[in-house]
């Protein structure tokens, strides 16, 4: 992630630098400096707006380098949290030039070469720092869990439409010179792909091309909030263990992510099982119906089944419902279970009323001898930590985790106090916003 939005602001920089002169390097005059900084903080946050439209539209090929778009998504909201900073950080500058104009004189100002543009001048720059601050305010509304998803996601399809703002800013305000120049090219680049991207988004065209529609086949309810749904898709759909979809119902238009519970059988039926956490899956709980028209987009996400190394374990850790891709991984090594890696598998339930899943992983692991399943129930035996887990593992132990962000922090720093490194802890970021 960080190397990522580093590449991108330290492209802006390459190409900003490319501007400037000899004699503008070399300048101590704070005006010169202020000018530049102006024209690098926008282009660079200009370019990381544009990343985050390339990746609000969930683009296939961007996946795998990536590690799966729960990766994507964690850059995209970083991206955004960056693209704002420069953004203010650009306008601050510009409104600096009064504070200035106390402490140091203003000398003569280099004439400006001007443009067929020159008449959208001044709406350009109005326009463009109203969607500055709108961008700003979308995106403490984002860090801000509480505010309703349902609502958020409405004013976050806006966000395309003061995207296409800023593209008019940048190019009607893009220095003349520039257009000769990589900085002009990068300008160019960024308008067109991302003008591109928000008009998927608004034309409602994101994820088109990988949804299926299908009904739900059975519904399987294990207590009042955990249940489990099969729904039959097209036989053409197919998926990896431990990859994820979007569910799109009638009457909830929300789409909603949801681990794959099921391998692939080649057969278009996929199975989620699902725990009632949230207001969305709550409806969903109460409203389910066999029969009922169901849409999936996907498959998405890399949180599939790592390949057996010899001579090395792996430690694959569930807590509650996030058994779910792991239940999906031993589907799939039941035709094969020569291939399964040696494996420690933890199902961490407070009790044995919570632990729904445990006979059925018990079924699984049956015929898996390479994998050994401790069921945990934290109210008889206290919380799992890392010192139970990793007394005796190697530098190089690798673990896969899913469960609550919480207990995936704990064994983190667990690991770390061990002085065991978590360079290998994989775990899905299923935080869309």
């Amino acid at each position: 992630m960080k190397k990522i939005i580093g590449g991108v602001v330290g492209l802006s920089l390459l190409a900003w630098l490319l501007t400037l002169s000899t004699g503008q390097l070399s300048s101590m005059d704070v005006w010169v400096w202020r000018k530049q900084l102006i024209y690098w903080t926008g282009l660079a946050s200009f370019l990381l707006m544009t990343l985050i439209m390339v990746l609000a539209v969930r683009p296939k090929w961007l996946e795998k380098p990536m590690g799966g778009l729960d990766k994507m998504y964690q850059v995209h909201k970083w991206a955004g949290i960056w693209a704002v900073s420069l953004a203010v950080t650009h306008y601050g500058l510009k409104l600096a030039k009064d504070p200035l104009l106390w402490i140091f004189e203003q000398g003569v100002k280099e004439p400006r070469l001007k443009n067929f543009l020159e008449i959208f001048r001044g709406s350009a720059k109005d326009l463009g720092e109203w969607a500055v601050w709108i961008f700003a305010i979308m995106v403490l509304i984002a860090l801000w869990k509480r505010f309703p998803y349902h609502i958020f996601r409405y004013l976050h399809k806006a966000m395309a439409v003061f995207y296409l703002v800023i593209v008019f800013h940048s190019i009607v305000l893009t220095p003349t010179q520039w257009w000769l120049q990589p900085a002009g090219v990068l300008v160019a680049l960024a308008a067109v792909i991302g003008a591109y991207c928000a008009w998927l988004s608004l034309t409602g065209t994101i994820g088109r091309s990988r949804t299926y529609a299908g009904h739900v086949l059975t519904v399987k309810k294990y207590d009042a909030d955990t249940f489990e749904l099969t729904c039959q898709l097209p036989a053409s759909w197919r998926h990896q263990a431990g990859q994820f979809a979007f569910l799109r119902f009638a009457g909830l238009s929300e789409p909603h992510p949801f681990t794959i519970a099921s391998a692939d059988h080649a057969d278009g039926q996929v199975r989620f099982s699902i725990k009632a956490l949230g207001d969305y899956t709550a409806d969903l709980a109460r409203t389910i119906e066999i029969g009922q028209q169901v849409q999936v987009e996907g498959p998405y996400g890399n949180f599939t089944l790592p390949k057996a190394r010899a001579g090395r374990e792996q430690i694959w850790i569930a807590g509650g419902i996030g058994v779910t891709p792991f239940i999906a991984w031993l589907e799939a090594l039941q035709q094969q279970p020569d291939k399964a890696p040696k494996t420690r598998l933890y199902y961490c339930v407070n009790n044995a009323q919570e632990g729904v899943f445990a006979e059925r992983l018990q079924q699984l692991c049956a015929h898996l001898p390479n994998i050994k399943l401790h069921i945990h129930y934290s109210d008889d035996e206290g919380f799992l930590t890392a010192d139970k887990i990793f007394a005796g593992c190697g530098q190089d132990v690798r673990v896969w985790f899913c469960g609550p962000y919480g207990f995936s922090q704990a064994l983190r720093n667990g690991m770390r106090k061990l002085g065991l490194s978590t360079r290998h802890f994989h775990q899905e970021a299923f935080q869309m916003r």
